[in-house]
């Protein structure tokens, strides 16, 4: 952006927006500090009263003054113009700039008939992040910085509250260990099905033992069809022990792991890993696609008294990514995918992206999944899930949102 386009962007200190369900399109620009905006004055009805206030509390964070002006709907064009007019009217038009990004179209034909061929800036937000100067005509476009922080881009949607799961050093030490050995002798070697019998077990505090016979192992009985890979279970088994993550003790042909006291570990075993490997995917695939920001996983979220939990959440865009984690039996497709949809609107708006991350198949759900605009990585990728995430993250940053202007 050369000097003189920032000299006339800078002349642009007070913004009006549309408040609306959709939040992004109403943030992202005003808190860009290349626009240098001062004021925002903040249209809204009745019914959108709530995500006003949010956006006022936004601004107020960023040291940005904002007032609200409600107006009741109209849907003559003259009204629309008279109110809008009378919204400005102590403000010198050639410092006002108009945010018709969360505009409705009777709206936007209002703020055109008012302020067309004035001095006042008209722009609004395309859903790559990129802003688009309608007037004046010499202004270029440019992208917007990603600098929506999680936390306040959920309170933007309407989170009152959110907490991000933080592990102690010693928590840290125990779910790198058992997630590489998992990664190493179970993802690798196609081993998911022993292994979740063994961590169903483990979790709910079950006897289990691995008994050696004819040179192979098998889980609990001695049956063909209780073998399914239980060596490689084995060889885990005494990797986590040697690790000090785990104890066992082999005698006559067995190993038996001693019962676990501690819930959280009991309950990594069981499902917490796919949520852990998949959150340190991310944070490696984040030094190598710049846009991903705050990364987090095990979010508590609470939102007047009712309560939810998000395995994976990052913004990348200015948009919310959430990821959901789901293993075993218990990975109903059909349910999580329901779940997921309404979840990342609630969460995120339209703009929002959701993959289910599963130790299952995707099977005949691929068509649900496909429709609901869900990404899916299946048990069959998942020995290699940093190139499969990798993957759906630039594809759903390289497509464009379901809105545009």
């Amino acid at each position: 952006m050369t000097n003189q386009s920032l000299a006339n962007l800078n002349q642009y200190r007070t913004h009006l927006v549309f408040a609306d369900r959709e939040m992004t399109p109403n943030l992202a620009p005003i808190l860009d500090e290349r626009l240098i905006v001062q004021n925002v004055i903040i249209v809204h009805t009745a019914s959108l009263l709530e995500n006003a206030k949010r956006l006022k509390r936004i601004y107020k964070s960023h040291q940005i003054q904002s007032a609200m002006v409600q107006i009741e709907p109209a849907f003559e064009i003259s009204e629309i113009v008279s109110d809008l007019k009378n919204i400005v009217l102590n403000i010198p038009i050639e410092t006002l700039a108009i945010n018709i990004s969360c505009a409705n179209k009777m709206y936007t034909l209002g703020a055109f008939k008012l302020f067309e061929n004035t001095p006042a800036g008209i722009y609004y937000l395309l859903p790559n992040d990129q802003l688009k100067w309608i007037q004046p005509s010499n202004l270029s476009g440019f992208s917007i910085a990603e600098n929506l922080l999680l936390g306040e881009f959920l309170h933007a949607h309407g989170i009152d509250c959110s907490q991000p799961v933080k592990l102690s050093p010693s928590q840290a030490n125990f779910a790198n260990g058992v997630v590489n050995a998992i990664q190493k002798i179970i993802l690798q070697q196609n081993a998911l099905r022993i292994y979740q019998r063994f961590s169903t077990h483990y979790a709910r505090g079950k006897s289990i033992k691995l008994i050696r016979h004819k040179k192979k192992y098998y889980l609990n009985e001695v049956n063909q069809r209780s073998h399914l890979k239980a060596d490689l279970l084995a060889g885990l088994m005494r990797k986590l022990h040697n690790q000090n993550l785990i104890q066992i003790s082999e005698e006559n042909n067995e190993i038996i792991p001693h019962p676990e006291s501690d819930p959280w570990k009991r309950s990594f075993f069981e499902g917490g890993w796919l949520e852990y490997l998949t959150y340190r995917a991310v944070l490696e695939i984040k030094t190598e696609i710049d846009k991903i920001k705050e990364v987090a996983f095990g979010v508590k979220l609470e939102r007047r008294n009712a309560f939810d939990e998000a395995d994976v959440l990052f913004i990348a865009n200015n948009q919310l990514f959430l990821v959901e984690c789901k293993t075993g039996a218990n990975a109903n497709i059909n349910l999580h995918l329901q779940r997921l949809d309404s979840l990342k609107k609630r969460l995120g708006g339209v703009s929002a992206h959701a993959l289910l991350i599963t130790t299952e198949m995707i099977g005949d759900n691929l068509n649900k999944a496909n429709l609901l605009n869900v990404g899916v990585i299946d048990g069959s990728q998942l020995h290699n899930i940093k190139n499969a995430l990798k993957d759906w993250i630039l594809q759903e940053l390289n497509t464009p949102s379901e809105t545009s202007h």
